[in-house]
């Protein structure tokens, strides 16, 4: 043995190989978890926004600003619709990237929408029942400001469907 040198056992460089290979697999685990956390929020989002329509629109009269929780990808929250839309305003860029994203069932079965959708994966479009966007216009979104999003949801006595306007 020469003076310097350093001997390294086969079982050494395995032990450092298979830890390696574990640091490598709890990184993905991880990132595979907070993936799975920011799709179960935006689940939680459509299903606390469907709930907050049926009891508008189960009520006589309502008109109130009701704040909702947003994972922290989420940029805004989009309504209308993105099958035939040509133009939507300052929101055209979000509007082509959905339709970029989407399948044309999604399309034309949606009608509230989850940007950027890459970050929400398949969870980006949603049909919400029992709403009407029309005072949106054609297609509209509410930005999320510190991860919540505020929606004006009104119903007069005569009116069939719940109104989503901005604030």
């Amino acid at each position: 043995m020469v003076k310097g040198s350093i001997e390294i056992s086969f079982g050494m460089i395995f032990s450092v190989i298979i830890i390696i290979a574990l640091i490598g697999v709890a990184v993905y685990g991880i990132t595979i978890f907070l993936q799975v956390g920011s799709v179960a929020e935006i689940g939680l989002f459509y299903e606390e926004f469907q709930n907050s329509v049926n009891d508008i629109w189960s009520s006589a009269t309502t008109n109130k600003v009701v704040s909702f929780s947003t994972p922290s990808s989420v940029k805004f929250v989009c309504f209308g619709s993105i099958a035939n839309n040509i133009d939507a305003g300052r929101y055209t860029s979000q509007l082509k990237s959905l339709r970029q994203s989407s399948s044309r069932f999604q399309q034309e079965n949606t009608n509230m929408f989850i940007y950027p959708p890459e970050k929400a994966n398949e969870f980006a479009f949603k049909k919400i029942d029992k709403i009407d966007i029309s005072s949106l216009g054609t297609f509209d979104c509410f930005e999320s400001v510190n991860r919540k999003v505020n929606i004006r949801l009104s119903k007069g006595e005569f009116e069939s469907l719940v109104k989503v306007q901005h604030e």
